[in-house]
């Protein structure tokens, strides 16, 4: 059975059919994933990439020309997961009940998508101007992860303006991304005490413009 396709998602040579082509390529984008956390994308290779997903350059170089197509390639999933994670967590009924549980609930799913994804936290901590290559990437993620969220405050709240929305949402994109940045430095436990006060802050400040009697 042939390995190619018509159609090839971003960032990909070709899109693998072969159930042993597809483990190939997820633990190639497992291991990009990892090498970010771990170098950043500056000091990332597509031999260090093959070297810890335990496969050859060349069988890399069947389904990504470069780096930039495996970050393109994971950039990808992330956002995916993201947005099938928040779709899940998010409801109309909490956005009107509790701006506080809504923001519980999205620093929760960011946190998840964190776990079972490696590299999430990297591109989406990276400052914009970092790393050509990463940042594109990065802005694109930032998009995917803070569109549900203004979304569902669009339509629970449809009385505050689109600025002001905006405003909040860029206060809740920074501050998530520096926890995010810091919080691999730091013991499970102040981890832990750290989300829960970021969660306590940013819960507050979207409380002052989005209550339920402020409508």
């Amino acid at each position: 059975m042939s390995d190619s396709s018509s159609s090839t998602p971003k960032g990909s040579r070709r899109e693998p059919r072969q159930e042993r082509s597809q483990k190939r390529v997820a633990s190639i984008l497992s291991a990009a994933g990892q090498l970010l956390e771990e170098v950043g994308y500056a000091a990332l290779t597509t031999n260090a990439i093959a070297q810890k997903a335990g496969t050859s350059i060349g069988s890399l170089y069947q389904f990504f020309p470069n780096k930039a197509a495996v970050l393109a390639r994971l950039a990808d999933g992330f956002r995916t997961e993201v947005s099938r994670t928040l779709g899940r967590l998010f409801s109309l009924e909490t956005a009107r009940r509790s701006t506080i549980d809504l923001v519980n609930l999205f620093i929760d799913g960011i946190e998840e998508v964190q776990k079972r994804t490696p590299g999430f936290r990297y591109l989406f901590s990276a400052a914009k101007t970092d790393e050509a290559g990463a940042g594109e990437a990065s802005e694109e993620l930032e998009r995917e992860i803070m569109g549900p969220l203004d979304d569902i405050l669009a339509k629970a709240y449809p009385d505050v303006p689109e600025d002001q929305r905006r405003v909040c949402l860029r206060m809740i994109a920074e501050t998530s991304k520096v926890l995010l940045a810091n919080a691999r430095h730091l013991d499970p436990a102040t981890q832990t005490m750290m989300r829960g006060e970021v969660k306590r802050m940013l819960g507050l400040y979207l409380e002052s413009y989005f209550a339920p009697e402020l409508r």
